[in-house]
């Protein structure tokens, strides 16, 4: 069937199957943050971020939008809090997979601050030195103590190494 330009036209998507492909995408990611929370367990940070980085010359893919992932995150986050003081670690690294998945070279970044004489700690993720997704301005009070991938490891949309 085409329409009136001589396109061909596509059926649009049934209500099940959009029902099917959100609560897939709703499961896929409460999964993933329990991956997470496990795999920490066993694994240093780096060796954790290094398996969630997708294969040299894959395609980007996500499956549903970005816009939708990060609001299932968040959910899942607020369901099952990672720990009294906030969620910014797990919700950046999963965002980080995500936004990898996606063809987005975001990096994440670890830092602490003096807060009452202890250390407080949090996470974010920047594009290209900004902040990706980040909920407040609070990443601005932290000094920097980790990041993935180093500068020297930081690859552009497509994937190749980043020039600058």
């Amino acid at each position: 069937m085409y329409d009136e330009w001589g396109s061909k036209r596509r059926r649009p998507e049934t209500v099940m199957r959009r029902l099917m492909k959100k609560y897939w995408t709703i499961f896929r990611v409460g999964f993933f943050i329990l991956r997470v929370r496990l795999l920490l367990r066993f694994l240093s940070l780096p060796q954790v971020l290094g398996t969630l980085e997708p294969s040299p010359g894959a395609k980007p893919t996500l499956g549903a939008s970005l816009d939708n992932v990060i609001y299932y995150v968040d959910r899942w986050l607020l369901l099952f809090p990672y720990n009294r003081k906030g969620n910014c670690f797990p919700r950046s690294v999963a965002l980080y997979r995500y936004a990898r998945r996606a063809g987005i070279p975001v990096r994440l970044h670890c830092g602490v601050r003096r807060s009452g004489g202890k250390l407080d700690g949090h996470a974010w993720l920047t594009l290209d030195g900004q902040p990706f997704q980040e909920l407040s301005r609070q990443w601005q009070q932290f000094t920097v103590t980790f990041s993935y991938p180093s500068e020297s490891r930081t690859t552009d949309r497509t994937g190749h190494p980043a020039h600058g």
